[in-house]
């Protein structure tokens, strides 16, 4: 489910998320799939793999960040 979130910490404290547990985490599991384009039957590596791509760039990585703050 959320293989990757513990990789992604920056990303969550920018946004403002403190996911606590399980639900909390698959919430914003989801919510990171949407943005990056993937699907909830995706598997984990497959969304990190996108989800990297997007860490990588800047800009993509600004609009990760404002649209998980929503």
């Amino acid at each position: 489910m959320s293989c990757y979130l513990r990789h992604m910490k920056d990303v969550l404290e920018e946004a403002d998320l403190h996911p606590q547990d399980r639900k909390e985490r698959k919430e914003v599991d989801l919510a990171i799939r949407q943005v990056v384009g993937k699907d909830q039957k995706d598997k984990c590596n497959v969304v990190w793999k996108e989800v990297k791509l997007w860490l990588a760039d800047e800009k993509q990585k600004k609009i990760l960040v404002e649209k998980l703050k929503v």
